[in-house]
């Protein structure tokens, strides 16, 4: 009977998977991760703030 072993990739994997193969690639990579950090911080906020029954607008 064959046996099915699951590999998970390391972290150094999978960044050399992802990693933009050039410059402009980098830039929107970085970009877009600028951008979900920010909206990640502002739904926390946001999150806070409902939970402290306060108007987020």
């Amino acid at each position: 009977m064959a046996q099915i072993i699951e590999l998970v990739p390391n972290d150094v994997e999978m960044e050399a998977f992802i990693a933009p193969k050039n410059p402009q690639a980098a830039d929107e990579l970085q970009h877009r991760r600028e951008i979900k950090k920010r909206l990640e911080e502002l739904l926390a906020q946001a999150e806070l703030q409902r939970a402290m029954s306060g108007d987020f607008y």
